[in-house]
Formats: C-alpha cells, structure tokens, sequence
C-alpha cells in the first residue's frame, strides 16, 4: 500500500513525550512505539518552525531551500519581509506528489501560506493569516470559516489570562481534529499530513510551569498532552491497520532561562550604529555600523556590495570583523553565573554548506560573501538563552512572557509500516523516507 498518514505535533521533544509514555500519561501512542520505531531527531539550525518545515517538505537544508527566519531582509534596499511559501527555492513534496498524480490532503503545516495548486487540498498553517485566502482549492477556505475553524492561537491573549488561552488551545485543537475527520471521510488519499501547531503554543507558555511541577499548570500540561493521545488513539482506529503512519516533530523545547538581545549587543560593542535614538527599521542603521542581526542568531556584516550603504570591504576587513565578533561572542557570560552564554558560533559558509566548523572559507580560500544569501555568522546559544533579533531593546538580557523555547536536538519521529535507516535522522531526511515508502524514488 503506497499511501502515508502524518501526524505532525510542533515542537514536542522526543525526552519528553518517554516521560508522559512511562508516566501512563499517554497509552495509545506507547503501544504505537513498541508497534514500531521511536526515535530522537534533530532539527536544523536555526530550529524554528518556518525554517524546520521549509527542510521537511524540501528535503533541502536553509541553504537550499532558501528559508532562514520568520523575518528576512532585501539587502539591496534594506527593507524586511515576511518569507512565505512563495520564496521557497526548492521543490517541495506537494509538488512531487501532485506530478506523480498523488491524491494529496494538508492542514496547518508551517509554510503553505500562500497555498499553491495541489492535486488535492491543502489548508495552510503558521504564517497564513486568512483562512479565506489560505486554502487550495480557494472554496475551502470560506468553508472552513463558516465551521469556525482558525489557522492559529491568540499569543496576546496568553499575555494577559493564560487561563483563557489555555482553553483556547483546546477549542482550536478540537476544531482541528474534527476538521481532520470531515475530510479524511471523503476519499482514500495518497497522502494524508495534519499538523498541530497548538502544542508549540502550550510549551512557549507553560513549559517551566510543567519542568517545576507548578500545582496548577503541571496537570493541565500533562492532560494536555491526554488529549493528544486520545487524538492519536482515533488515528489508529480510524485508518487502516496496514497503512503506513508517521508521527513527528520539528525541534525539542526547553525552559527559557533568558532572552539574550543580539542588536542591543552589537551595539554595546561598537558594531552598530544608528541614525536614530530608538531605531525603527534597518533603514535606520548608521553608516559606520560594521553588522546586525535577524532572529534567531542570524548576524549579518554590513558588506560593501552587498548591503545598501554597507561599510565593511570585502576581503581581510570583512574578515576580520567577522573573526571579532565571533571571539567576543563565545566570550559572554551570563552575570549572574559567569557561564558562557553561547554554544557555538558558526560562520555561515561552514554551517549551510555543511563543511564542519574550521576558520571560514573566506579566511582560507577565493569566497565571496556578497554572493550568499545565508548569514555570515550563526549564533546558537546554550539551552536556556533565546537569541532575540529585536532592533531595539533597552536590556541586554530580559525575562518576558514566554518559559518556553526551542532546542536543536531533541525532535522525534515515530513510525509504523516505515522503516527509518539506522543512522540519527534529521528533518531534512524525512521527504526521500515518505517519497521512497509511496514508490517515487
């Protein structure tokens, strides 16, 4: 049988999801692991959601597939976007499977926003936010609205009574599930992927209260996660034994010790400057600012050439500006206890184009940067510490709303009637496992 179902729950860790299996907390998806295979994954670098689906239906790292944070920048003008589905650069799997003629269902996957023509449907997820223009075919967007089904939760509401959002969540996850069901009833798909994107939601802000025991917070989390596994438990009652079903995640959660603001340091450390007292866009850096940064750990050299109004040359002053910057970086401490903040600092030719870490190409070889389009230097901090890209901040560490934030390594991946080579998967993996499983490879 050459058809898939997947189940995507965003950002729940695989060490997580053995606590609540070895708790009793979730019955039906330990007997779907003993069934079949249960594994750790990773994520990419950065491990945001964006960025982790954009590798899932690609099977293309960033480098490839071109998606890098929820927020990019036009270097040549300065201006900053929101990357959508329509900048994606690489095939994905919606279009390997609509030209093999596969009957095709998606809901709620990250980066799907705008839909494009499937050979199916594709409802879309995280990022969309009109469900009237976020469908294929479009009908089913005004059909979804009249059922009263929403594309994503409130995150301003959680800020002020996260009772009520927590029973948000819960409304938003039944409309879902019930969604699910509507469509699945009305045809055998090829293939057939919801993602929940409620559990992220429920770790950025609830998280520690689950690590601590919170009184209150502890069990609504684990009967939370009660309600997923009863959401599983329907799966594997409702499709066929024989089907082959895959389960998975797209990075882990931790608790968040930190904010760590990226801009407010380089501006503390004399690599950026503004025109402004509190800057509003990148059309407010100064022209001497030498770099900046995007979200999450994205650094960018103010490049002649390449940035409007950039100051540093290529060749040994970018280098060199480069090379500053990451020693400084690896050197900070958090005050409090005198740890270093930081895990690694990647330049980014050796991080996209998967050369392991060694000096930079640019310090070792013909490169030119202004014909990248990834970071020059990627920050990825120790658990705990959450590399904000906020132009502005007046604090260089901060404690916010959120307790939760994501992890690297630490996403799962479950199957039955699909074998996973041996080897630690990744994301970016998954695409040739589901495209060699439906006979397309």
């Amino acid at each position: 049988m050459k058809r898939v179902f997947i189940l995507a729950l965003d950002g729940t860790p695989f060490t997580f999801l053995q606590k609540a299996m070895s708790q009793g907390i979730m019955p039906n998806l330990s007997n779907l692991a003993n069934e079949g295979q249960f594994r750790q994954m990773d994520s990419v670098i950065p491990p945001i959601s964006s960025v982790a689906w954009a590798s899932f239906m690609t099977g293309e790292r960033p480098a490839g597939h071109g998606i890098f944070g929820f927020v990019e920048r036009d270097p040549s003008t300065m201006d900053w976007y929101v990357p959508l589905s329509d900048r994606l650069q690489a095939r994905t799997i919606w279009d390997e499977l609509t030209a093999a003629g596969k009957r095709l269902f998606s809901m709620n996957v990250p980066l799907t926003y705008p839909p494009r023509p499937v050979n199916g449907i594709q409802i879309c997820g995280f990022l969309g936010n009109d469900i009237t223009k976020g469908t294929y075919p479009p009908e089913i967007g005004t059909l979804l609205k009249a059922r009263g089904y929403r594309i994503d939760s409130d995150v301003e509401l959680a800020k002020i009574d996260l009772s009520a959002f927590y029973e948000q969540l819960l409304a938003i996850l039944d409309k879902r599930i019930e969604t699910l069901w509507h469509f699945w009833s009305q045809e055998e798909w090829d293939f057939f992927m919801v993602h929940i994107m409620e559990t992220d939601r429920l770790h950025h802000f609830f998280w520690q209260f689950m690590e601590e025991g919170h009184p209150h917070w502890a069990v609504k989390f684990y009967d939370f996660y009660r309600h997923i596994d009863g959401v599983i438990g329907q799966i594997i009652q409702r499709i066929p034994p024989e089907m082959p079903l895959l389960l998975l995640s797209d990075h882990g959660f931790t608790t968040l010790k930190k904010e760590f603001y990226l801009n407010r340091w380089l501006w503390e450390n004399g690599f950026l400057q503004f025109t402004k007292k509190i800057p509003g866009t990148l059309n407010d850096l100064a022209p001497q600012t030498k770099a900046y940064s995007l979200y999450p750990g994205r650094i960018y050299i103010h490049l002649q050439g390449r940035e409007k109004n950039g100051s540093v040359a290529p060749g040994q002053s970018y280098i060199e500006v480069r090379r500053h910057i990451r020693e400084k970086l690896l050197a900070v401490v958090d005050p409090q206890s005198g740890l270093p903040i930081m895990d690694k600092v990647f330049y980014g030719e050796d991080l996209f184009e998967q050369r392991g870490l060694i000096l930079g190409r640019a310090e070792t070889e013909s490169f030119d940067p202004r014909k990248k389009n990834y970071p020059d230097l990627i920050a990825v901090a120790q658990p705990g510490y959450d590399l904000k890209g906020n132009l502005w901040s007046e604090h260089l560490f901060e404690k916010t709303h959120f307790n939760g934030m994501h992890t690297g390594d630490d996403a799962f991946v479950l199957t039955r009637n699909m074998t996973l080579p041996e080897q630690r998967l990744c994301i970016v993996d998954l695409k040739a496992i589901i495209m060699e499983k439906m006979g397309l490879v």
